[in-house]
């Protein structure tokens, strides 16, 4: 296909023991997996933002689940990996059939539909150890086949996994130890699809999705306290942090065979619901009086963030059938209708206590405002209703034999409302704020290709991509020193959309009888009046803004060989070179900028994942295989201290993000269906850390999380 797109199998993620998400992203040229304490999201390209609505899609099957970022917290949903017919990476903007919120690219997470012809059964568990950690353990079953020959069929599917913990929470003022590996968590997922044929020509599929993950406490250690090389994982948080996300996905697909035509509809409801607790007793301390670590006995503060998601989703497309015709084309509609609501309470009963001891005066005559409810310090709660109806199509046509044109375009109508409260002492009165905002976008599609021979493909793509604005909640009261510095009496309520054009070549080939295959392309894309955080260091709020252009070029590479009939050796390789064009300041009056023209969005350049799997015939001809998996990214060079969206603060002190290098070894024997392996992940022990945050600009205090310390187990799973 002329894209630049990665595709992975069930069978293929188990040979590389991928159990989540970030596993997939790992061995994927030109994607990185951004974590905060507060959320997780996907950057392809370079088209990284932790602000505003989501710059990749995310898909279970044809229903988009991605969210907005809504106030203060708010991270995706991605689907357990067990029972995936396979998982699409689609590199670059998918704007032309995914529409928006596909602005750097789309990840897809298909399953498997209900087969009328044949039962098959998919079984898998596995036991694992971490160093100076809990064990880890799970089993899955996926059963499916016909229910009545060629008429009626179904899929079901049911999961569980316990991930063991290796960071230890200490009581702070005593340093006893509280919750030894607190940071476990757990997962279980299920699955019923059923299909009903009333003809040869008519499959109707509902479905419905069902998950549930819970941690229990973070992953973030404190670094002063840590000693990793000795795989001793510190966390002297005074509370709590953990965090549950549930959601359950029903939906109704209905195919019909029109000869030569395809009609597909597609109609779908995605409930989410998630909560999680930050600890935010050194936060708010830091913040108030420049103290970074509790002054008071049995100090406690925390955040509590809950975020549900309510979305509604149709789709009808009429397509082509002939995938030799001269002309192969898809039309079709879109109309989506998602729901949000995003609420943070802070409670901090200590508030008035070390204000008073710090500034010598009660609290109400700094603030002006009383604890809200006699504990919050602030309390926000914000709704939003994203709406959009779309029409778009797509057409290739082959020119000659070998020459191919291909047009597209989306035309959408977006409506965004919102409505927000904001009250406590550091936000002053209660504040009612409400927004509208409408776009009509246009988003097109254009590509060349030309296939030498079933075996050679060069294509060229121009393409663009877009995501709609959206609002900023109130900032707090002590936060009005910066925004004057900034030449702003107010953050922006509302922000405006932002967009991408994309420039990409690429080739697929394959050589000596298919034993070399390569797929490659290079690309360049320019983001335009970019969603970005603008963070109010003194005060610790932030608020987004349309702030300048960033030209985002490079490469990805997927290569294998099969080097001999025993031994296959892959690598995906990706290079991004992601920077701002010019400087760009957060207000009129600024003086310091937020981004300086040059200035690397935060991601690595390079991503390398290599693969090699030798195997050799072992009891009677059953097969025996050793396999060794790399995957490397690259040292990420210093960047502006305003703008850092990874590591979701502003902070001048973190920057310089080390290179990783996780080496995993498995062997194991599979015969008739059976796969008995032995593994260890991250080989190397490597310990260098993928995320560090500290409170605000005036706190001593760091934290980091790096990949889980080497873990080694056994896998055992079954396919008939």
């Amino acid at each position: 296909m002329p894209i630049s797109i990665s595709a992975y199998n069930q069978a293929s993620l188990d040979k590389t023991g991928v159990r989540d998400v970030a596993g997939i992203v790992a061995q994927t040229p030109g994607l990185v997996f951004q974590t905060t304490s507060r959320a997780t999201n996907i950057a392809i390209r370079g088209i990284s933002s932790t602000a505003g609505a989501a710059t990749t899609g995310i898909y279970i099957d044809d229903t988009p689940i991605q969210i907005r970022s809504l106030g203060y917290g708010g991270g995706n949903a991605y689907p357990i990996i067990f029972d995936l017919d396979r998982v699409e990476v689609l590199r670059g903007p998918q704007g032309t059939l995914f529409g928006a919120g596909s602005e750097g690219g789309t990840v897809r997470f298909i399953t498997p539909k209900p087969d009328m012809t044949r039962q098959s059964g998919y079984l898998r568990s596995e036991l694992a150890f971490t160093e100076s950690g809990a064990p880890s353990y799970e089993a899955g079953a996926a059963l499916g086949g016909p229910l009545v020959a060629d008429k009626i069929a179904y899929r079901a599917s049911g999961y569980y996994r316990r991930n063991g913990g290796y960071v230890d929470r200490r009581n702070f003022d005593t340093k006893a130890t509280v919750s030894h590996n607190d940071n476990w968590d757990r997962s279980y997922a299920g699955r019923l699809a059923l299909a009903f044929a009333p003809s040869e020509t008519l499959t109707i599929t509902p479905s419905i999705f069902y998950q549930n993950t819970f941690s229990h406490g973070s992953s973030f250690y404190w670094d002063s306290l840590s000693d990793l090389d000795a795989h001793r994982y510190i966390n002297d948080q005074p509370g709590a942090e953990p965090s549950h996300d549930e959601f359950y996905l029903p939906a109704l697909n209905i195919d019909y065979d029109m000869g030569p035509m395809r009609l597909v509809a597609n109609a779908s409801y995605f409930d989410r619901s998630t909560r999680n607790t930050v600890d935010y007793t050194t936060l708010n301390q830091s913040l108030f009086t420049g103290i970074s670590l509790p002054s008071i006995p049995g100090q406690h503060a925390e955040s509590n963030y809950s975020n549900t998601q309510k979305n509604y989703t149709g789709e009808l497309r009429l397509q082509s059938n002939d995938a030799d015709a001269r002309l192969r084309w898809v039309v079709g509609g879109f109309w989506s209708r998602n729901r949000q609501t995003a609420q943070q309470q802070v409670a901090d009963t200590y508030f008035p206590t070390y204000i008073l001891s710090t500034f010598g005066a009660p609290y109400t005559a700094i603030f002006g405002q009383s604890l809200v409810d006699g504990h919050l310090i602030y309390d926000q709660v914000t709704r939003s209703v994203d709406s959009q109806y779309a029409i778009f199509g797509e057409a290739t046509y082959r020119i000659v034999e070998g020459l191919s044109f291909t047009a597209g375009l989306r035309y959408s109508h977006t409506k965004f409302e919102i409505s927000a409260l904001a009250q406590g002492p550091v936000v002053g009165p209660k504040t009612i704020d409400s927004g509208v905002q409408k776009e009509n976008p246009v988003t097109p599609k254009f590509g060349l290709n030309y296939q030498f021979n079933r075996n050679n493909l060069v294509y060229v793509t121009v393409s663009k991509g877009f995501r709609p604005g959206g609002y900023n909640p109130a900032v707090g009261l002590p936060c009005n020193g910066n925004l004057v510095s900034l030449g702003l009496t107010d953050r922006p309520p509302l922000y405006n959309s932002d967009s991408v054009w994309s420039y990409e070549v690429g080739s697929k080939n394959k050589a000596f009888g298919g034993k070399v295959q390569l797929a490659a392309s290079a690309y360049q894309v320019d983001w335009n009046s970019i969603q970005q955080n603008v963070f109010l260091n003194s005060c610790g709020f932030q608020f987004t803004g349309n702030l300048g252009s960033v030209r985002s070029r490079g490469f990805d590479l997927d290569v294998q060989v099969n080097v001999t009939p025993n031994l296959l050796v892959s690598a995906a390789v990706g290079y991004t070179n992601a920077t701002f064009q010019k400087t760009v300041f957060g207000g009129p009056s600024a003086t310091s900028a937020v981004a300086s023209a040059g200035d690397a969005v935060v991601a690595p350049p390079w991503t390398v994942a290599l693969h090699g799997e030798y195997t050799r015939p072992v009891l009677d001809g059953h097969e025996g295989y050793l396999r060794l998996d790399y995957n490397f990214k690259s040292h990420q060079a210093a960047m502006t201290p305003g703008l850092n969206p990874a590591n979701g603060i502003a902070d001048p002190t973190i920057d310089n993000v080390p290179a990783t290098h996780l080496l995993s070894l498995r062997t194991g024997l599979r015969l008739n269906g059976i796969d008995v392996s032995a593994f260890v992940n991250n080989l190397l022990d490597d310990n260098a850390w993928i995320a560090r945050q500290r409170d605000n600009t005036r706190s001593t205090l760091y934290r980091s999380m790096s990949n889980r310390p080497r873990t080694w187990g056994m896998t055992a799973s079954y396919r008939f």
